[in-house]
């Protein structure tokens, strides 16, 4: 019963609080890769967790699926779902994997001691906010804090946020171009 309910607050840790009852540094990669997956993803919306969301990931999923199926447009519970809502999603499920792709690199460039799967593992639970460690963090460098001092910030406000705040809005315009469809492969 004990493995049971280390196992459920295992999985349910890495989208909410970062409280742990195991070592993560002791798990296999796949693990790993599984606890970065639940960071990344997060907690569901209107919530302190951080991550890109449940109702991001899920948007995206359904939405893939939808095009899978020849669909136009993607229906959920007898609803549609706004095409705003679904390039929002993309945008935010993107910009999240950028922002933490360059971080794992510049570290990466920083830190010489620690696997790549360490590194991620830091971003990650940066981005997310979750807090968990693979017993690294305090052995990083100045330069390395900054970075996931950053990237927590980023993932918090989202780059998506940030980007509209900074860039200037488009004003309405009354016209609209001739569409175009492209090879998407």
């Amino acid at each position: 019963m004990g493995r049971w309910i280390t196992a459920l607050f295992t999985a349910s840790t890495p989208r909410t609080a970062g409280y742990n009852s195991i070592d993560f540094a002791n798990l296999q990669v796949h693990s790993i890769l599984l606890v970065i997956f639940l960071m990344w993803v997060g907690a569901s919306p209107n919530s302190t967790g951080g991550g890109i969301k449940t109702s991001t990931f899920a948007v995206a999923v359904l939405n893939i699926l939808s095009l899978v199926r020849g669909k136009e447009r993607l229906e959920i519970f007898r609803r549609e779902i706004a095409e705003i809502t679904i390039k929002r999603a993309f945008a935010t499920m993107t910009l999240s994997l950028f922002v933490i792709g360059i971080c794992i690199l510049l570290i990466s460039v920083f830190e010489n001691d620690f696997t790549l799967i360490q590194i991620a593992f830091e971003c990650f639970s940066a981005y997310s906010t979750v807090g968990l460690t693979l017993g690294i963090t305090f052995k990083l460098s100045m330069a390395s804090k900054a970075v996931l001092i950053v990237l927590m910030f980023i993932g918090r406000v989202t780059m998506l946020s940030i980007m509209i705040a900074v860039f200037r809005k488009v004003k309405f315009t009354g016209y609209r171009y001739a569409k175009e469809e492209l090879t998407i492969n």
